[in-house]
């Protein structure tokens, strides 16, 4: 706790060289939860969420969670007070490599896996993380389990913590959970859908009596002005793009509407407190804390620049990582988000 526990940063992926390899964990103390899944007769465990700090106490400089919270401090300067991110994780459930069902978004909350999803929740309620709905995708053997939006910071600790309970559920019942964006050809691929809002006076900024406000039609503008570039961080990984392609409920173009759930954002029908945007490009391989820290910038740029896209062009995301990275590489605004070496 008094962030004397050292790391050896350069065998952590780009954290820093072995010539200078020391890093501290420092423990974000709001971030404490109990883990009851873990428990054994060796004792109960609990956890901390770390940032990697150098050794004269300054954020290193690939620490993601620091690349966050400098991105929300920025936010707070324009006066809003609170980002809030909505994860919609998706999964497939598999056995040796091989889908345990074939059935479709219409079966819902029943079917052979029904009671293993029932307990994922419940594990995700006791370490505070807490479940929305559980439901089958359209894909065999494909899944979806939400949970309850928080601020931006707390969203993105969620979706690591889920995805290691998850993962442990899924091992205790034999069964593997793949969240890899295109595992299987022929079915739709796994997204994690990103609902987006900014409060600003302890009233959520996107929302009007007319449905979304000024604000949020901004902040979305700066999302898709920038949204080539911003590709690298919602989807990075090669797999990425082999969901990214036609008719599999995943965008392809730079686009937004109500009710398409091809296009790269849709304004879901919901209003008041809970009006907001889906941002459906990113996948479950994000680093969340970097995924999100990008769409802040771009979105708070649309708002400085009262940016508005109209959708009369049709102009397609990147399709590919290395298309992807270019584009990233040449964003003035988005490439010193991470100093990269």
């Amino acid at each position: 706790m008094d962030g004397k526990v050292t790391i050896d940063g350069s065998s952590v992926f780009e954290m820093t060289g072995a010539e200078n390899s020391d890093m501290v964990l420092v423990p974000d103390k709001g971030t404490y939860r109990r883990l009851p899944i873990f428990d054994s007769e060796f004792g109960e465990v609990a956890m901390f969420i770390c940032n990697v700090h150098n050794p004269d106490g300054t954020p290193a400089k690939y620490c993601s969670r620091s690349i966050l919270d400098k991105e929300l401090t920025t936010m707070k300067k324009m006066n809003f007070d609170k980002m809030n991110i909505g994860f919609e994780p998706e999964f497939f459930l598999a056995l040796d490599g091989k889908l345990l069902d074939d059935g479709d978004y219409a079966e819902f909350d029943i079917g052979k896996t029904a009671h293993i999803r029932r307990e994922m929740m419940y594990e995700f309620e006791r370490c505070d993380i807490v479940p929305l709905t559980s439901h089958h995708e359209r894909s065999p053997s494909q899944f979806e389990i939400t949970f309850k939006h928080e601020d931006a910071m707390r969203s993105c600790d969620n979706l690591v913590l889920y995805k290691i309970i998850a993962k442990a559920i899924a091992n205790k019942h034999g069964l593997d959970i793949v969240f890899d964006p295109k595992p299987f050809e022929n079915v739709n691929g796994n997204g994690c859908h990103t609902n987006i809002s900014l409060e600003k006076n302890n009233k959520n900024a996107f929302a009007s009596n007319s449905g979304l406000s000024n604000i949020g039609k901004h902040f979305m503008g700066g999302i898709l002005e920038h949204a080539n570039a911003l590709t690298y961080l919602t989807n990075p990984t090669e797999e990425s793009y082999k969901r990214l392609v036609p008719n599999c409920e995943a965008p392809t173009k730079i686009c937004w509407g109500y009710h398409n759930r091809d296009a790269m954002i849709r304004i879901p029908s919901a209003n008041g407190n809970s009006t907001r945007i889906e941002l459906r490009s990113p996948d479950m391989t994000i680093n969340p804390y970097l995924c999100v820290a990008g769409i802040l910038r771009a979105g708070l740029d649309g708002i400085k620049r009262e940016a508005l896209w109209k959708n009369d062009s049709a102009i397609h995301l990147p399709n590919s990582l290395d298309s992807a990275k270019s584009e990233f590489n040449k964003s003035i605004l988005l490439n010193t988000l991470i100093q990269r070496k």
